[in-house]
C-alpha cells in the first residue's frame, strides 16, 4: 500500500461527495478502485484523476449516462469549466450591483420601484437595456512588462499569465492574477500619456489586494527581498495592511478586514 492512496471515507471527507455516490460511480464503471487485504475500497492517483474529470464534467451538466472520464481532454474541460464560472461570475456581479442599487435608495430614503425589487429577488435584469459592469480589469503600465511580471510573480504570489511579444521579439503585454481579478500589464505609451513610476519618479497608482493572513503575506514578500514601504498596521478604516513597492516603484497595499 502506498502513501498517495485514499480511502473511500478520506475522499469523501476531501470532494464533498457521499460515499453512496462514489459507489454509484464504481457501480456505473466510471471509477475501479483498488482493493487492500481487508477488501476496503482504495483510490490511487489514476483514480482520483478519473474522479476529478467526472466533477468537471458534471459540473458543465453533462448527464451522466454521457460522462467519459477516458475520453475527457483534461485541458478543454477545464477551460470550458473557467467559462462557466466566469459567466456565474458575470451574472452574480449584476444582481450585486442591482441589489446595491436598491440598498443606496433605502440609504436615502427612497423606496425603490415594485420593478427593481421583482428583478433582485429573481436575479433577472429589471430592464431590457441592463448594461450594470459585470468585471474589472486593472491595466499598469510598465517599462519592462517581463521582469514586472516576474517580480510579482515571484515576490508577490500571483500566477502568471500569457505574455505578448511584438514582431521584434519585445513584451508589449503581460497579465498576472490575483485572486479574483487579472492585472493587464502595458507598454509604456507616449501617444497615450501612459508612463511607469519608474519613468516619472513618482507612483501614479496604488494597487489594494485582499490577502488571507496579512501576516504570512508580508513574510513571503519580506523572505523574497521585496521592498516593504510599512509594516502590518491596524488602519483606522478596518484592516490591517501594509505596503510594498513593485519592481518599477509602483505601490501595493496589502490588506485583511479586521473583522475576519
Amino acid at each position: 500500500m502506498t502513501t498517495t492512496t485514499m480511502t473511500i471515507g478520506e475522499v469523501s471527507q476531501r470532494t464533498g461527495l457521499t460515499e453512496r455516490t462514489l459507489r454509484y460511480y464504481e457501480e456505473l464503471g466510471l471509477l475501479a478502485p483498488e482493493r487492500d487485504s481487508a477488501g476496503r475500497r482504495r483510490y490511487d492517483a489514476a483514480q482520483l484523476d478519473r474522479l476529478y474529470r467526472i466533477r468537471l464534467l458534471r459540473e458543465l451538466d453533462t448527464p451522466l449516462a454521457d460522462v467519459d472520464p477516458d475520453g475527457a481532454d483534461l485541458l478543454t474541460i477545464t477551460s470550458r469549466q473557467l467559462g462557466a464560472l466566469d459567466r456565474r461570475i458575470g451574472e452574480l456581479s449584476r444582481l450585486r450591483e442591482r441589489a446595491r442599487t436598491v440598498e443606496d435608495r433605502l440609504v436615502r430614503g427612497d423606496h425603490p420601484a415594485d420593478a427593481e425589487l421583482v428583478g433582485v429577488m429573481a436575479g433577472l435584469p429589471h430592464t431590457d437595456s441592463d448594461t450594470v459592469a459585470t468585471r474589472r480589469l486593472t491595466l499598469l503600465v510598465y517599462r519592462d512588462i517581463e521582469a514586472a511580471q516576474r517580480h510579482l510573480v515571484d515576490v508577490f504570489g500571483f500566477a502568471p499569465g500569457p505574455l505578448a511579444r511584438d514582431d521584434s521579439g519585445t513584451v508589449v503585454h503581460g497579465e498576472v492574477r490575483a485572486g479574483d481579478g487579472v492585472v493587464w500589464m502595458h507598454r509604456e505609451a507616449p501617444e497615450h500619456g501612459l508612463a511607469s513610476p519608474a519613468t516619472l519618479g513618482a507612483a501614479t497608482h496604488c494597487m489594494a489586494v485582499n490577502v488571507d493572513d496579512c501576516h504570512a503575506h508580508h513574510e513571503r514578500v519580506r523572505e523574497a527581498s521585496g521592498d516593504i514601504v510599512y509594516a502590518p498596521t491596524e488602519m483606522p478604516y478596518g484592516v490591517l495592511e501594509y505596503g510594498a513597492r513593485d519592481s518599477e516603484g509602483g505601490l501595493w497595499s496589502f490588506m485583511q478586514p479586521l473583522d475576519e
